[in-house]
């Protein structure tokens, strides 16, 4: 059993932009966008046999065993042309974050698995 933290990247600087720039139009499509996303990537999750944890405004937190992260991101990169998500996975619900924040320090758009106190970078490009 593992804990799977998928997060959006820059999200909350688009939606900063359109704020901005006063621009209502991109605001509703960027909140499309994300529900639509989230909800796919759900269902993904859902289909590999993972508990949903937590879902809302562009995370995602589930639990279950044998999720490949490297399939995942795959899928997640393969349905979303606009929006990048980074991918933290760990034993327990602390050492997925953990991996997340890692991820995200990184680069963004990739994943990272923590175990046994060592970092796995995954980006599968």
């Amino acid at each position: 059993m593992g804990y799977t933290y998928i997060d959006g990247d820059n999200i909350g600087l688009l939606i900063e932009r359109s704020f901005l720039e006063n621009d209502e139009l991109s605001l509703i499509e960027i909140n499309i966008g994300v529900k639509e996303s989230i909800g796919l990537i759900s269902q993904y999750l859902s289909e590999q046999n993972q508990e949903i944890v937590f879902s809302g405004a562009d995370g995602i937190i589930c639990k279950g065993d044998d999720l490949c992260i490297e399939e995942t991101l795959d899928f997640i990169r393969l349905n979303n042309s606009r929006l990048t998500y980074s991918i933290g996975e760990g034993i327990d619900l602390r050492d997925c974050y953990i991996a997340l924040r890692y991820a995200k320090s990184l680069n963004k758009n990739i994943a990272v698995k923590f175990r046994n106190n060592k970092f796995e970078v995954v980006d599968g490009r």
